[in-house]
């Protein structure tokens, strides 16, 4: 428990840093090479995980990255489409990739890289802007390692808090005014036939420079839920009792999830199986993508 919540609020800490224009190596900061072959200005910061398990073979991955200044401030505009190349000793697996970069409703400009790695293993990244090369590397574990739901999976059928029963979370829920989505328990809603949307987040708390808008954008773009059943489900399940979020108590989905960070997005069709999934930002653009195929 303690060990979760340090890893949430590492993260946090992390993604602030990013926000606030610190050095990229904070969070996944790469090198940048010119076209001819001196260093250069700028960087490709990853913003998801980089020191736990994120990235699985054989499963579709989602990896955001934001271009920093040369101050290390995370550009709120991006020139595109970016062209993304991913290698492995130095030998190019598949095709580059052309990502279109996100910005609409969020504070800095993001490029969603989707790439399915076919084995476990360290890989290089990189991506052609403003004239230079911006490397870094991921690495990918197998699927065993993970136990945070992904794309193809079932989403698991855990009680989360309600207005009913809170289960211990107070807030329920920190954003002002509360959400409308506290209703149903997450049990219920994947055995009820319906597809659901899952919202892992603290609007009060979040420690990050891009994760506040997600729980307002499916706000925007749902609206009532109608057929479909929504969950917002708090991060911290005592974040007001005490001093460092790091020492706060992780609410009863993120701990059943195992998970190492937020904000999350779980798109779950009618059968329960997750068709999408979005960490750390997503702006309205992608999140309309996402919803698309239960929609």
């Amino acid at each position: 428990m303690l060990r979760a919540g340090a890893l949430l609020g590492g993260l946090g800490a992390a993604g602030a840093l990013v926000g606030c224009g610190d050095d990229g190596s904070s969070a996944g900061g790469s090198t940048t090479t010119a076209a001819g072959g001196g260093a250069t200005t700028g960087a490709l910061i990853a913003s998801f995980p980089q020191s736990t398990p994120y990235i699985a073979a054989g499963s579709p991955a989602r990896m955001p990255y934001l271009i920093a200044d040369r101050e290390g401030v995370p550009l709120r505009s991006i020139d595109g489409p970016v062209r993304f190349t991913v290698s492995r000793d130095g030998t190019p697996v598949g095709e580059p990739v052309e990502v279109t970069p996100r910005s609409d409703g969020v504070p800095r400009a993001y490029l969603p890289l989707a790439f399915t790695f076919a084995e476990p293993g360290i890989y290089d990244v990189s991506a052609e802007y403003g004239g230079s090369t911006l490397e870094g590397s991921v690495q990918v574990v197998d699927r065993s390692k993970i136990t945070t739901p992904m794309v193809g999976d079932r989403l698991p059928a855990v009680a989360s808090p309600t207005t009913a029963n809170a289960m211990g979370v107070d807030p329920l829920c920190s954003r002002d005014p509360v959400c409308p989505y506290h209703s149903v328990s997450l049990d219920a809603a994947v055995a009820s036939g319906k597809p659901a949307i899952l919202v892992v987040s603290t609007p009060a708390f979040c420690q990050t420079a891009v994760c506040g808008p997600l729980l307002d954008h499916v706000m925007e773009a749902v609206g009532e839920p109608g057929g479909i059943n929504v969950i917002h489900s708090e991060v911290y399940a005592n974040p007001t009792a005490v001093d460092d979020l790091a020492k706060a108590t992780v609410a009863p989905v993120p701990k059943a999830f195992d998970m190492a960070f937020e904000p999350a997005l779980f798109v779950a069709d009618a059968s329960g199986v997750v068709v999408s999934r979005g960490d750390i930002i997503v702006d309205r653009g992608e999140l309309a993508e996402m919803l698309a195929p239960i929609r």
